[in-house]
């Protein structure tokens, strides 16, 4: 089986899936199983420069921000060992840059993405961590990149257009919410998952490995 999986690093609900289908591979093995990411930009209009991340819910719920949909993402998210910690962020980054320093990561070193997507996504939502430059490219060299060629990658105007280009070549192929999955299957059936779930996955994955050998006799 081969996954495209769709993301964006400012939905909540693409970090439970990407660990969603983490379980699912432990669970059921990865054998025979590629994984590739897409970037896709929910609000391409943001500021670089980042904005007031809880003004918009103060001025819909108030003070206290009691945010029904964080909730709902803590509620899902907890078992999975993910700690949204919504009220401490302070600015809200455009994704752009954070989808710059995957692309240039994985030019570098193909299959590189995944882990770095997490470390960055688990930054904003369980650290509150500031998605500069900075904090960027000291997550690369967490990863093995050199901080200093990241952050001159960061800082040039290298790879500006085509977080947007990927965004709406994906909008064109139908994508519109995240998460997104793409499963293609070995005998040559495609799946989409947009409600995700260890257990989707998994069954997915079960699905695959029997039809693979009929796939490979021609059955």
């Amino acid at each position: 089986m081969h996954i495209e999986a769709v993301y964006d690093f400012l939905c909540p609900w693409c970090l439970i899936a990407k660990r969603e289908l983490a379980l699912a591979l432990e669970q059921e093995g990865d054998d025979g199983v590629g994984i590739s990411w897409h970037q896709f930009m929910l609000y391409p209009e943001f500021d670089r420069a980042g904005h007031d991340f809880l003004a918009q819910f103060r001025a819909r719920y108030g003070e206290e921000l009691q945010v029904p949909m964080w909730d709902r993402v803590r509620s899902v998210g907890a078992p999975l060992g993910i700690d949204f910690a919504f009220e401490q962020i302070t600015r809200g980054p455009a994704s752009i840059d954070g989808h710059r320093l995957v692309r240039w990561a994985e030019k570098q070193r193909p299959g590189s993405a995944g882990a770095l997507i997490e470390d960055i996504a688990r930054g904003f939502y369980e650290r509150a961590e500031l998605i500069d430059f900075a904090f960027l490219a000291r997550t690369a060299a967490a990863h093995g990149f050199d901080e200093v060629a990241a952050l001159a990658h960061l800082e040039s105007d290298d790879d500006l257009a085509e977080p947007f280009a990927e965004t709406e070549e994906w909008r064109r192929r139908g994508v519109t919410s995240m998460p997104h999955f793409r499963l293609h299957f070995s005998d040559g059936r495609t799946e989409t998952l947009t409600t995700t779930s260890v257990d989707a996955f998994a069954n997915a994955l079960r699905r695959d490995r029997e039809f693979a050998p009929l796939a490979a006799t021609g059955s």
